[in-house]
C-alpha cells in the first residue's frame, strides 16, 4: 500500500504555524496541567465558543506539547466535561498505564476529576494527543505532540500542520477542511526557505489527499518515524485518518507556495505560504535532506518465529472489549498478523503501544516504513511488529467516514 510513487493510507493532515505552543515542562518541574472544557472555539476564528465543540484548554486544536526525546512530559487532565474522559497519546510508545484506554490501562477520568501522565518518549517524531472517544475527538478534544530530535535539523522553519473539520458528521467528504482551526489560512516565509512541514490528520472519520504546489518536497517521516527521504510522485501525497507525514520542503519559485486538496475535480488551497518579506531571502539549496536520525526500533523482524494471529473487523460497541485478550505473547517475539473485514468500505486500524510494518502479500518481506495507523481495503492486509512493550494493548478500528461503526479488541504482552 505504501510506495514511493504513492504513498496509500488515506488523507493528508496538516496545519499551519499560527498553533499555540506551549514549553512542556522539565523534569522535577508542576505538571503541565490540560483541561478538557465544553464550549470551545476553533484556534483560527473568532468570536463565541461553540457549544457543540470540546477542546483542550478551550481551543481546538488544543495547544501545541514539545519536549525532546528522553526527557520526562509531564501532564495532569482536568476533566471539565459533564461525561468521563481520558487522553490517548497516538503513535508514542508509552508505558501501558499511560495510554489512556478505560478501562483497558486506566479508569475513566469522571467530570471533576483529574489524572497524571507521565513519561519518557523513545522516539522523536509528530505525534498527537487525543480524546481515547473517537466521538469526542470529533468534537474537537485534540492537539499535536512533537517529540523533537536530541540533534539539531537542518531547517529554516518548522510548521506544524493539523487537518481536521468543523465538527464530525455522517458525510465528511462534504465538510469543508480546516487547517489548524482555520479555513485557507497563511503562513509566513521566505524565498530560499527549507520548510519541516509536520502534517498530523486529526480527522479520524476522513482521508485526505493533498497536492504541494510550488514546493520540492521530501518525505523524511510517515507515522513519527524516518524514512530515507525521497520525493513523492507528482508532489502528491495521502495519509490515513489519525496518520502523519513529516515533508522538507523547498520552495520552488517566487511566487509562494500552497497546499492543495487533491483526488476532486477541482483542486482548491487548503493553506497558502506567503512571503513575509521581512527577511533577506536565502540561497537556495541544491542537495537533498539529509535522513533524519533513527528511532529505536528493530532492524529486522524474524517471520519465522513470529506468533501468527488472524484479525477479522466485525463491528460492536467500542467500549464493549472483550474479557480476554485476542493473543498473549512474550515480550520480544514478533507477531505477524492477517486483518481482514468481511464487508463494508475501507477500515481505519490503529495499533497501540508499537509500530508494525506492512508485509508485503507473499509473506517474504516487507514495505520499508513503520506505521502504526493503516486503511484496510477489500484485500486485507497483513503486519508485522516486535512485541518489546508489556502490557495490555488495544487494536481498535472503524470505517472510513463512519466513526461510529466499529470495535476494538486487545491483546497481551507478557
Amino acid at each position: 500500500m505504501l510506495s514511493r510513487r504513492d504513498l496509500c493510507g488515506f488523507g493528508f493532515a496538516l496545519c499551519c504555524g499560527s498553533l499555540p505552543t506551549r514549553a512542556q515542562p522539565k523534569s522535577g518541574d508542576p505538571a503541565r496541567v490540560i483541561r478538557a472544557l465544553p464550549g470551545a472555539s476553533f484556534t483560527g476564528a473568532s468570536g463565541n465558543a461553540s457549544t457543540a465543540l470540546m477542546g483542550f484548554e478551550g481551543t481546538v486544536p488544543g495547544a501545541v506539547l514539545r519536549i525532546k526525546r528522553g526527557e520526562e512530559l509531564r501532564a495532569r487532565l482536568v476533566n471539565g466535561l459533564a461525561e468521563p474522559t481520558s487522553i490517548h497519546w497516538h503513535g508514542v510508545r508509552v508505558p501501558n498505564g499511560m495510554d489512556g484506554v478505560p478501562p483497558l490501562t486506566q479508569q475513566p477520568v469522571e467530570p471533576g476529576a483529574s489524572f497524571d501522565y507521565t513519561f519518557r518518549p523513545r522516539d522523536a517524531g509528530t505525534f498527537w494527543y487525543r480524546a481515547h472517544s473517537l466521538e469526542q475527538v470529533g468534537r474537537g478534544l485534540y492537539g499535536a505532540l512533537i517529540i523533537e530530535e536530541s540533534e539539531n535539523v537542518d531547517v529554516d522553519r518548522d510548521l506544524v500542520l493539523v487537518l481536521g473539520e468543523p465538527i464530525a458528521t455522517q458525510s465528511p467528504s462534504k465538510a469543508p477542511v480546516l487547517v489548524n482551526g482555520s479555513v485557507s489560512p497563511e503562513m509566513a516565509v521566505q524565498v530560499g526557505d527549507r520548510l519541516r512541514l509536520r502534517l498530523i490528520n486529526a480527522a479520524v472519520a476522513r482521508g485526505f489527499a493533498l497536492k504541494l504546489q510550488g514546493l520540492i518536497p521530501w518525505v523524511a517521516a510517515i507515522d513519527g518515524q524516518p524514512v530515507d527521504p525521497f520525493l513523492p510522485h507528482e508532489g502528491r501525497v495521502v495519509l490515513a485518518p489519525g496518520g502523519r507525514i513529516d515533508l522538507f520542503a523547498d520552495i520552488a519559485g517566487d511566487r509562494g507556495a500552497a497546499l492543495m486538496l487533491a483526488g476532486m475535480r477541482d483542486e482548491q488551497p487548503i493553506a497558502r505560504l506567503v512571503y513575509d518579506g521581512t527577511r533577506q531571502p536565502r540561497s537556495r539549496r541544491q542537495q537533498p535532506p539529509p535522513a533524519l536520525p533513527s528511532n529505536p526500533l528493530p532492524a529486522r523482524i524474524d517471520l519465522k518465529s513470529a506468533l501468527r494471529a488472524e484479525l477479522v473487523l466485525a463491528h460492536a460497541s467500542p467500549i464493549d472489549l472483550p474479557r480476554a485478550p485476542m493473543f498473549t505473547v512474550n515480550r520480544g517475539r514478533p507477531v505477524s498478523l492477517g486483518i481482514q473485514k468481511p464487508s463494508g468500505g475501507p477500515h481505519v486500524v490503529h495499533l497501540h503501544g508499537h509500530h508494525f510494518r506492512l508485509l508485503d502479500r507473499l509473506d517474504d518481506g516487507w514495505k520499508p516504513y513503520w506505521l502504526d495507523t493503516l486503511v484496510i481495503g477489500e484485500a486485507g492486509e497483513r503486519i508485522a511488529f516486535v512485541a518489546d512493550n508489556p502490557g495490555r494493548w488495544l487494536i481498535e478500528w472503524h470505517m472510513l467516514e463512519r466513526p461510529n461503526a466499529g470495535a476494538a479488541t486487545w491483546f497481551a504482552v507478557t
